[in-house]
């Protein structure tokens, strides 16, 4: 299969457009193949499985990995490396069995010869890999360590990108077309901008949802120290608030919020552990499932997770639209049944079992929700600080004098 060899814009591969891709291909390893970026994109943003839900799925059937078959599979490969990305599941299953010695005894060991990394031309051959210090750490701690303890690290790591951390935020805002704005700071403007339009409770993804508007993102500052970083995240907000902005900042800038330091790669990892199945994980440890999810990290984490899975085409639109009665919210349902989800979307239901769930797009776009969310209201100020969402589509649809006269209401 041909690939595409025209390269695309920092950005471009927003879940829309990996969506649109995905359609092109049958199946996840022809996606892989023909448009590596588009997968890529959609693993690190933990949108694959959704994005892929229309193909064919080549899965082993629960208990097939066996010692037996996973000796057999393992067979087919040199190396550790060969086999985990040739057959995960096996790879997977095997390691948590405790087989994996065993059953790779007759692979190659590729390791490197003793003080290997102690030179200093190995480590930047290696770190040219990467795009980022975090990347070479992760891909290759060892290489890094020495590049550390030696003193090149700056040197050999003066082609990557420069992110900032904990100490080092830089400024950035969405602009909406409808002139809403959202100022934030933050220590890495690629994984802000990703974690913004995937997370389902982000005020930015809400508000491209209701409004199906796609924001400009603009990096305002530099990197610079988390003081300052602080202060100048206040600048910019009023700065939009004086050029007539309706901001969606629902905190007061001026904190230091943003990087989860607590719940990164490793730390949900060894969390996960303690869990048999992705729902027993959401429950016991909301905030490490969410940042795994957020992260990409999810189905990587979750890969020594029993699958409770239903029959095949057993998401019928009868068995959705049931399953669809348990939530108030289109969000609440995605979280707790993506499948069921998922399928809806798929086959153009969604609007129809959704009907009758709470702030679900184009809810407030009628009148009669509007003026019943209103009556919970004395004045336009607690309507908008309420409801805000209803509040934006009556100013926006001229009903909110009907809803509340000049005269006060009881």
């Amino acid at each position: 299969m041909m690939k595409d060899s025209k390269i695309k814009p920092w950005g471009y591969w927003t879940k829309e457009n990996c969506i649109q891709e995905s359609l092109k291909y049958k199946t996840r390893n022809e996606f892989q193949k023909g448009s590596v970026s588009a997968y890529n994109s959609s693993c690190r943003n933990g949108w694959l499985d959704e994005i892929c839900s229309h193909m064919v799925e080549l899965k082993k059937p629960n208990g097939y990995w066996t010692k037996e078959n996973c000796i057999q599979e393992s067979l087919k490969y040199k190396t550790r490396n060969e086999f985990q990305k040739g057959y995960r599941g096996a790879y997977n299953s095997s390691r948590i069995n405790g087989w994996l010695d065993e059953i790779c005894g007759h692979m190659v060991e590729v390791r490197k010869p003793k003080c290997h990394w102690n030179i200093k031309e190995n480590c930047k051959k290696e770190s040219l890999k990467y795009k980022t210090r975090s990347e070479f750490q992760k891909g290759y701690n060892t290489a890094y360590k020495s590049s550390r303890i030696n003193g090149w690290l700056d040197e050999i790591c003066n082609h990557m990108d420069v992110v900032g951390n904990l100490k080092m935020r830089g400024i950035y805002v969405f602009e909406f077309e409808d002139n809403y704005a959202y100022v934030g700071l933050t220590g890495n403007f690629k994984r802000r901008y990703n974690e913004h339009i995937n997370n389902i409770d982000g005020v930015v993804y809400k508000h491209i949802e209701e409004t199906n508007l796609t924001p400009k993102f603009i990096q305002l500052s530099d990197y610079m120290d988390e003081e300052l970083a602080s202060k100048e995240e206040t600048v910019w907000e009023n700065k939009h608030i004086s050029e007539g902005w309706n901001m969606l900042n629902k905190k007061k800038t001026g904190g230091l919020g943003g990087c989860n330091v607590k719940w990164g790669y490793d730390s949900c990892k060894k969390e996960s552990l303690k869990y048999k199945t992705r729902k027993e994980f959401h429950k016991g440890s909301s905030g490490a499932y969410k940042s795994s999810r957020i992260n990409g990290w999810l189905d990587e984490i979750c890969s020594h997770m029993i699958e409770i899975l239903k029959p095949k085409n057993y998401w019928t639109l009868k068995n959705c639209k049931k399953e669809s009665l348990k939530y108030k919210t289109r969000s609440e349902f995605q979280k707790s049944s993506s499948s069921a989800y998922k399928s809806s979307r798929i086959n153009g239901w969604l609007d129809e079992i959704c009907g009758h769930m709470e702030g679900t797009y184009g809810h407030w776009t009628i009148k009669e929700n509007c003026l019943q969310e209103s009556l919970k209201y004395k004045t336009r100020t607690e309507f908008k600080k309420g409801s805000n969402t209803a509040y934006e589509s009556s100013r926006r649809n001229g009903w909110l004098d009907e809803f509340f006269p000049k005269t006060k209401r009881g």
